[in-house]
């Protein structure tokens, strides 16, 4: 019995880790193009409202 528990409990660890893994090369990936997209002046104006309420031109 706790050899088969012990077998259970490795698979879902290994399950587990496998989904945390992959979660955070998503969120790392999410993020890099999210920093290539701020440096794009168009994507930039869409995607934070800041840039239209300060006012400040960005050209000087």
């Amino acid at each position: 019995m706790t050899s088969q528990y012990n077998e259970r409990f490795r698979r879902f660890a290994n399950r587990m880790e496998r989904g945390i893994m992959i979660g955070i090369v998503v969120c790392a990936v999410m993020l890099t193009i999210g920093e290539m997209l701020i440096q794009y002046v168009p994507a930039r104006a869409l995607l934070i409202e800041t840039e239209r309420l300060e006012g400040v031109s960005r050209l000087p």
